[in-house]
């Protein structure tokens, strides 16, 4: 159990980070963007810590890992600022804690929904951990997980050609190693 609370705990924080750009990108929709935070900043950090990591400027190590989340942080905080109340606002728009204020209920039906979502997942993954599949593709994707989480750079060596990198679509795998990286889990 602690460990899907450790889970839970690093997406927040991640979503966190992202919530002022969120707020300001979807500010058209009556929650402002407050259920996109944690998959945007998940997206983000991930194409962030993928991109400087391919090109060589980032390590694939809790490091880079925590440089790309910083860098999503200092994005959201330059588009989020008139949310965050360090700059002047246009109109009656509210900053980002008037709106939590005035939309709790929205804000607690949101995290109560994830909360809600993952704790059934981890409870049904609790009762049935199994790995097979028919036809599935879960060795691969161990292979994968390990294979990104072994590699010093980007690209991460393919697990199966040595001396080459994953040819194959591995950026979901990227985001999933991040988290592993972030929660030790």
């Amino acid at each position: 159990m602690g460990a899907v609370l450790i889970w839970w705990l690093a997406v927040q924080v991640v979503g966190l980070l992202a919530l002022p750009l969120t707020f300001r990108l979807f500010r058209g929709i009556a929650d402002r963007g407050y259920a996109f935070a944690r998959p945007l900043g998940l997206l983000l950090a991930g194409y962030v810590f993928w991109l400087l990591g391919n090109l060589g400027i980032l390590r694939n190590d809790l490091g880079g890992v925590i440089v790309a989340l910083l860098a999503v942080a200092g994005l959201s905080l330059w588009f989020g600022r008139r949310a965050l109340g360090l700059a002047p606002r246009q109109g009656d728009e509210p900053t980002l804690w008037e709106f939590v204020r005035r939309q709790k209920w929205t804000v607690i039906a949101t995290e109560a929904v994830f909360l809600l979502a993952l704790g059934l997942w981890a409870l049904y993954r609790a009762y049935y951990p199994n790995i097979e599949t028919a036809g599935g593709e879960k060795f691969m994707e161990y292979a994968f997980i390990n294979a990104i989480l072994r590699s010093p750079t980007l690209p991460p060596a393919d697990p199966w050609l040595a001396g080459f990198g994953i040819s194959y679509y591995h950026f979901g795998y990227i985001i999933i190693s991040m988290l592993i990286r972030l929660t030790g889990l």
